[in-house]
């Protein structure tokens, strides 16, 4: 079992190191680990959850030490990207040119509306959800990430299944399967609080039901990663997220050996 969604104390609301992963990835018997921490911006904007901009290189050495102390697994070096037009040569340039990174996932959790920047928590109507889902398609159109994290992580603030809620899902569903890029079911979000629907009804943030069920029978391909935000967790949930692929008949895959 492998996972490509992990979390350290660099971005202020996880905790661990790079070689506490390692070291957990090592105890569970996982041959890769991928460690993906938020990604630094070049403006620093979203300070509070990601590392600054000069903690990169030490973010960078950290993985390689651990992958020189632990030769048998292999560590592949990753961030997780909010998408903006400004920050497409910084990706490009610095992150994949000069520090060579393998991987790049791609995120919503701010996304603009009428000239400001939303956290994905506030996609609560209608308006915001059209947004949120436009954003999102431009994340996946830009052709920089290896899958895209949480797709249907609108649940957090859109606590409702309705014709608004169906006509997002398809948009993201419809660029991902265009662009053949994996879309991530996250077991971050089967271990989060759940929350109250209108009618009273208690229900997971993400994965949505009914968001992967709308990827049922279309060419989507699905990544199950824990979204680990401690050591322990490294692998927490991965087995129900995959159970819900199995149950939606989305086929799983290991987005590095397509």
């Amino acid at each position: 079992m492998n996972n490509y969604h992990t979390h350290t104390q660099r971005c202020q609301h996880a905790e661990g190191s790079v070689m506490d992963y390692a070291l957990q990835a090592k105890k569970e018997k996982s041959s890769v680990l991928g460690m993906s921490d938020h990604t630094p911006l070049p403006d620093g904007r979203w300070p509070h959850m990601r590392m600054a901009l000069s903690e990169l290189e030490e973010y960078i050495a950290e993985i390689e030490e651990a992958a020189e102390a632990l030769p048998e697994l292999k560590i592949l070096k990753g961030v997780e990207c909010e998408w903006a037009p400004e920050y497409i040569n910084f990706y490009q340039e610095e992150l994949i040119g000069k520090h060579s990174f393998d991987y790049l996932i791609g995120a919503v959790h701010w996304f603009p509306h009428h000239g400001e920047w939303l956290y994905i928590g506030d996609a609560d109507t209608p308006q915001r959800l059209v947004s949120y889902a436009r954003h999102m398609a431009k994340t996946i159109e830009s052709g920089l990430f290896t899958f895209i994290a949480h797709p249907d992580g609108f649940g957090l603030g859109y606590n409702q299944w309705d014709e608004n809620a169906r006509a997002c899902s398809l948009d993201i569903i419809a660029s991902a399967e265009a662009c053949a890029l994996p879309l991530e079911i996250n077991g971050y979000g089967l271990r989060k609080k759940k929350v109250t629907s209108p009618a009273g009804a208690l229900r997971r943030p993400y994965p949505l039901d009914e968001f992967w069920q709308l990827a049922s029978g279309t060419k989507i391909q699905a990544v199950c990663n824990s979204d680990a935000h401690k050591p322990s967790d490294l692998f927490s949930s991965v087995d129900q997220a995959r159970a819900l692929a199995e149950e939606f008949s989305v086929p799983v895959i290991d987005p590095f050996e397509r």
